[in-house]
């Protein structure tokens, strides 16, 4: 699965992805990988967790010369902060995260997932009922629809 965030500095991508990673059951220190370009992780349950920030890699022959194989495993989780320096190479994102600047301390935030991901989230979540998850409501498929929502305060 490959999720892009895009933003500008200091919107918080990294700290997305490090409670992401926290969630997953990351332990060690989730630091920046902004100048090893890539720091990779396994969760509790063994799947491969890759963080790559591509800020200091050029569009072109810095993204050609890059090993993306390394990264893109089958059963690998990839989080790719600034995917434009990646463009032409790295696939179209299972999910996109843009995060901008709203006000000091407040961020807005759009999350587009693909159809297929977007099923399968559902399909997990009424896996989760049928094993007894609480839940509120069977959710329903956005199909394209994009959601925002805001730090402390109601979506747009």
């Amino acid at each position: 699965m490959l999720v892009t965030l895009t933003g500008e500095l200091g919107t918080g991508k990294t700290t997305l992805v490090r409670h992401i990673m926290r969630s997953r059951g990351v332990a060690e220190e989730v630091v920046s990988p902004s100048f090893t370009l890539a720091q990779s992780y396994r969760d509790r349950h063994g799947t491969p967790l890759h963080h790559l920030d591509l800020y200091r890699l050029a569009p072109g022959a810095d993204s050609d010369l890059f090993a993306w194989d390394d990264y893109f495993a089958v059963d690998a989780i990839v989080f790719v902060e600034w995917p434009e320096a990646g463009c032409g190479v790295l696939p179209s994102p299972d999910v996109a995260v843009e995060l901008d600047h709203v006000a000091p301390g407040e961020r807005a935030v759009r999350i587009k997932a693909s159809i297929e991901t977007e099923e399968a989230l559902i399909e997990a979540l009424r896996d989760q009922r049928l094993e007894g998850a609480p839940h509120e409501a069977e959710p329903e498929p956005a199909r394209g629809r994009q959601v925002a929502a805001r730090r402390g305060g109601d979506a747009p």
